[in-house]
């Protein structure tokens, strides 16, 4: 069977409702996938890709209340082929194309797709310091050649690897990967986050800068932070 996935595309959000699953099943999956991406996605349009679903009126409705007063994204088209979807397309006041809109050729926005069709590989690369109110997103791992100052927040559905001090808010597994990793030369941030956990610094003063670089990751149902050298 197909998974629920949730794709960037230029309007905004591209939530994908497989077919081939009862209609209770498929809405349960994207609840727990926008929870996880919530921060990413937050405001956002979305578009509804139903593909040969018979869907009605009344289950339409309903989702289109659920995305807004559950995560504020206003959906604006739907997408399907099935003559129902159309009938409940007209009712619900929202266009309707047989397509899905194409994908941007950047994916650096937001996206919290389980697509096994995505690059597995799909890194990006800065050479910067992420200064206090600034914010990075990226669909897959990100490796920062710099700082991350306090004010800053980086956020990546995969690995988040720093080549400095890490001192911000860093979100990695964005899109509920448990595996993932958070990899710091000093790793002395505000808040991390990994999939659904959170850990954050103590009130106390900072700790003096590590000796060794250090990696956050989940263990035991708990963020453990272990030197690099001890994996």
């Amino acid at each position: 069977m197909s998974e629920v996935a949730i794709k960037g595309v230029r309007q905004g959000i591209l939530l994908v409702l497989p077919d081939d699953r009862e209609w209770d099943e498929v809405v349960s999956q994207l609840e727990t996938k926008l929870a996880a991406a919530t921060n990413l996605i937050q405001g956002s349009k979305a578009q509804l890709d139903v593909g040969d679903r018979p869907i009605t009126a009344e289950q339409l409705n309903g989702l289109v209340k659920r995305l807004l007063d559950g995560h504020q994204l206003e959906t604006n088209a739907l997408i399907g082929t099935h003559d129902d979807a159309r009938a409940a397309a007209e009712s619900a006041g929202l266009p309707m194309t047989a397509a899905p809109p194409p994908l941007p050729p950047e994916r650096t926005k937001v996206v919290a797709s389980q697509d096994p069709a995505s690059p597995p590989n799909n890194a990006l690369y800065l050479r910067q310091t992420v200064r206090s109110g600034q914010s990075v997103r990226h669909d897959g791992t990100i490796v920062l050649c710099g700082d991350v100052n306090p004010g800053a927040e980086v956020i990546a559905t995969g690995d988040i690897v720093v080549f400095g001090t890490l001192r911000g808010v860093a979100h990695a597994g964005a899109a509920g990967d448990e595996e993932c990793q958070i990899i710091a030369i000093n790793l002395r941030p505000t808040q991390i986050r990994i999939a659904g956990y959170i850990a954050r610094s103590p009130d106390t003063a900072a700790p003096p800068l590590s000796k060794y670089p250090e990696v956050a990751r989940v263990q035991n149902s708990e963020i453990h932070i272990i030197p690099l050298r001890d994996m």
